[in-house]
C-alpha cells in the first residue's frame, strides 16, 4: 500500500514537472533536466523506498535509510555524481525536507544545472504531513496564453474601430466573455501561488480581465445621446429631436383688439 501510494505521487510529479515551460533554460540545462526526470522514472518504478525506522507510526521523509535507500530527491543526486553531498546531507539532518536545503549552496548549484527549482525539488520528495500526504500542486492553465492575443486584439480592434449599431453589442459580448475567461484564469492560478508561473498568471489575467471588463461595459452601457426609434423602425434624426416642442410657455400677446394672454409651444 505505501509502495504504491508513493509511486503515484511520483508518476504525478513527473507528468507534472514534465509539463511545465522551459523556455528559460538553456539547451543544457533542458537535457540535464529530461535525463533527471527520466532517473525518477526509473527510480519509480524500481519500487524501493526508504524506510524511516525513527519516527514509528508518523510520515516523516528520510534521506537515506539504514539499509542506504535513498529518498527521491538523494536518488536524483547520486545518480549526477553528487554522493557526498547526499552522505552530508543524511549525516547532518537525515529527516531533512528539500526545502530546507535553500542555504546550501552546493544543493543549490545542483539544482540550477539540473533545471530544477527548489520549489520542484520539494514536490519530488513526497510531503508525509498527516492531512496532506499525496497532495499534487498542479501547475496552472496555460490556455490563458492562446487566449490572451484574441481578446487584446479584441479591445484594440473596438478602439480603433469605434463600432455602432449592432456591432457594439456583439463586440460587446465578446469582450465580455474575455473578460470572464481571464477572470477564471486568475482564481485558477491564485490557488497556485507559491509558484512563479503561477504569480505571473494571475497578475496577467488580473490585468487583462480588467482590460476586457472595461472593454465590455464601454460597448454594452446605455448611451445618454442614443437616438430613439420610431414605431415604423425609423431613426429620428438628431435635428429634428433636437427640434421637439418641451412644455408649454404662456405670453402676452394682442388678440382680437386688446391684450391677452398666449400659449406657445417653447423648445
Amino acid at each position: 500500500m505505501e509502495t504504491r501510494r508513493i509511486q503515484g505521487h511520483l508518476l504525478d510529479v513527473e507528468r507534472a514537472l514534465r509539463g511545465r515551460a522551459t523556455g528559460a533554460l538553456s539547451a543544457a540545462q533542458r537535457e540535464r533536466r529530461n535525463t533527471a526526470l527520466n532517473w525518477l522514472r526509473e527510480y519509480r518504478k524500481r519500487g524501493r523506498f526508504p524506510h524511516n525506522h525513527t519516527h514509528a507510526g508518523g510520515r516523516v521523509p528520510v534521506f537515506v535509510d539504514e539499509h542506504g535507500t535513498p529518498c527521491a530527491v538523494a536518488y536524483l543526486l547520486q545518480r549526477s555524481g553528487r554522493e557526498s553531498l547526499v552522505r552530508e546531507i543524511a549525516s547532518a539532518d537525515n529527516n531533512v525536507y528539500a526545502w530546507e536545503l535553500a542555504g546550501d549552496a552546493r544543493f543549490s548549484e545542483w539544482l540550477e544545472e539540473t533545471g530544477l527549482t527548489l520549489e520542484e525539488a520539494a514536490r519530488i520528495q513526497p510531503n508525509y504531513a498527516d492531512r496532506l500526504c499525496c497532495t499534487i500542486v498542479k501547475p496552472p492553465s496555460r490556455a490563458w496564453r492562446y487566449v490572451a492575443p484574441l481578446s487584446v486584439g479584441s479591445a484594440l480592434v473596438t478602439h480603433v474601430a469605434r463600432p455602432e449599431g449592432w456591432a457594439r453589442p456583439v463586440l460587446g459580448a465578446i469582450n465580455g466573455a474575455f473578460a470572464l475567461a481571464h477572470a477564471a484564469f486568475a482564481v485558477d492560478a491564485l490557488d497556485k501561488r507559491s509558484m512563479e508561473e503561477a504569480q505571473f498568471s494571475a497578475g496577467a489575467n488580473t490585468a487583462l480581465a480588467f482590460v476586457s471588463g472595461y472593454v465590455a461595459w464601454s460597448l454594452l452601457r446605455p448611451r445618454p445621446d442614443q437616438p430613439s426609434t420610431s414605431g415604423a423602425g425609423v431613426e429620428t434624426p438628431s435635428a429634428l429631436k433636437a427640434q421637439r416642442p418641451r412644455l408649454l410657455a404662456p405670453a402676452v400677446a394682442w388678440v382680437g383688439g386688446g391684450v391677452g394672454l398666449q400659449v406657445r409651444l417653447a423648445h
